[in-house]
Formats: C-alpha cells, sequence, structure tokens
C-alpha cells in the first residue's frame, strides 16, 4: 500500500492553507542544497524562474528547503513561500506532498515520500545529475535495476521520474506536459 499521510497532518495543512489564504492549487518545489555529492543539488536560479511562472499561471508555489539549509533561502525567494516546518517534519512534509496539485525533485532522499505515496503526484527532475558520486549510470543499473530512462516500474501515471535537466525550459516542459496529461485522464 506505500506510504500515506496521518488524518493529522493532513488537518495540519488544510489549517496552513486556510491561515494563509491558500486558494490556488499547490505546486511543492523541494530544493537540495547539500555539501554532499553537490552535482544533485537543485539548480535555484531556475527553479526560482519556474515559481514565478507558476504564480503568474495561478498556482501557489510552496519552497520546501533543504533540511540542513532551511534558513539560507536566497534572496530570490523572497516573494515566495518558503516552508521551512515541512522541511524539518516529515508527517507535515508527507502531508503537504499528498495533498498538492504537484511535487517537484531534484535528486534528492525526500523524492521518495511522493515515490512510495500513490495519492502523490510528482516528478522527478534530473534524475542523472552529471558528476554525482551517487546517482550514476552503473547504480542504475546494478542496484535500481532501472534502465536510464525510465519510470519506476511501480509509478502510477501521476508519478513521473524524469531525466530533463533543471533548466527553466526542461521544467516548464515537464509541468505542462503533466497539466495536458492530468485535463485529459483526470487522475489529479
Amino acid at each position: 500500500e506505500g506510504l500515506r499521510a496521518t488524518k493529522q497532518g493532513l488537518r495540519f495543512i488544510e489549517n496552513w492553507r486556510s491561515a494563509n489564504k491558500v486558494v490556488n492549487p499547490v505546486v511543492s518545489i523541494t530544493i537540495r542544497q547539500s555539501e554532499f555529492d553537490k552535482a544533485r543539488n537543485s539548480n535555484i536560479e531556475e527553479w526560482v524562474k519556474f515559481a514565478h511562472y507558476l504564480q503568474d499561471s495561478g498556482y501557489f508555489p510552496v519552497i520546501v528547503p533543504d533540511t540542513d539549509n532551511a534558513f539560507q533561502t536566497t534572496d530570490s525567494m523572497s516573494e515566495l513561500y518558503v516552508f521551512n516546518e515541512a522541511s524539518w517534519n516529515m508527517g507535515l512534509r508527507m502531508a503537504l506532498y499528498e495533498s498538492a496539485y504537484l511535487n517537484f525533485f531534484s535528486p534528492n532522499g525526500p523524492s521518495v515520500l511522493s515515490a512510495w505515496n500513490s495519492k502523490c503526484s510528482y516528478i522527478a527532475m534530473n534524475s542523472l545529475p552529471e558528476n554525482s558520486i551517487i546517482t550514476t549510470e552503473e547504480a542504475y543499473r546494478k542496484i535500481r535495476n532501472q534502465r536510464i530512462g525510465d519510470n519506476y516500474k511501480f509509478a502510477l501515471p501521476h508519478q513521473r521520474y524524469t531525466f530533463t535537466l533543471e533548466s527553466y525550459e526542461g521544467i516548464v516542459e515537464e509541468f505542462e506536459s503533466f497539466v495536458k496529461d492530468d485535463k485529459q485522464s483526470k487522475f489529479g
């Protein structure tokens, strides 16, 4: 059955939405900014541009910062909602992911919360970053038994594991493809 948010966690997210007057569909962007294997870190500049695109398109972007660097968000994020609490509380994070219209990830650990929850819609970007010491072609073949370019075998139509780079154009293309498919299939 996989992972699920708790009822209390979902209530907390509903209270958060109400308190912040969030009426538009939420799109979370989980940032990775770690000193370890920096090749997997998020391209902050591109994600910030995408977050502004989301705002202009009628969505509510929510930035979930890296746990270790939650207070080190850049000035470029000052006009965006940064949800620090979700970076430290797994129950709250899971409820956010489950209640969001869509969740975006760089190659990071928190992405498995969405990957293993059938109620979560997600796009994991840049799944084979150049120069990573962890996410390598060898690891995909040996450890994951996965072909480069394939989605997870257990993924549902609203769950996408992609190898698209974290460029603004690439992120927008993945998002628009998701929205188009969502409107056609009503899986969202």
